[in-house]
């Protein structure tokens, strides 16, 4: 059976700079939906992305991204690169924000 994990019920976690934004972290988990039937998370420890970037009319610009595993972080890289932003957002605030997974 194909599973299907949302952001949403996977924790999202501001660490600094203006990613303690409540309607941007709403934002996130609804839009980011991500199919992840064929990634094989960590058993025992918690597989995590950490995002770092700008919102520029609407667009997400990533300036950094790492995490503990190379299939995650480039889902994550590529559903944030398609995703319109709805909110107003300060361009030159940079938003960093942890995506943390578990096997359930």
């Amino acid at each position: 059976m194909k599973k299907l994990m949302l952001i949403a019920g996977v924790l999202i976690t501001s660490i600094s700079f203006g990613a303690n934004n409540p309607p941007l972290r709403n934002e996130l988990s609804e839009k980011l939906i991500l199919d992840l039937s064929e990634v094989e998370l960590n058993a025992v420890h918690q597989d995590f992305v950490v995002v770092s970037f700008y919102i520029c009319d609407g667009k997400i610009e990533i300036t950094e991204i790492t995490g503990t595993h190379k299939q995650l972080i480039q889902k994550i890289k590529t559903k944030m690169a398609l995703l319109k932003i709805d909110e107003e957002y300060d361009e030159e605030t940079l938003y960093r924000y942890k995506f943390t997974f578990e096997k359930i």
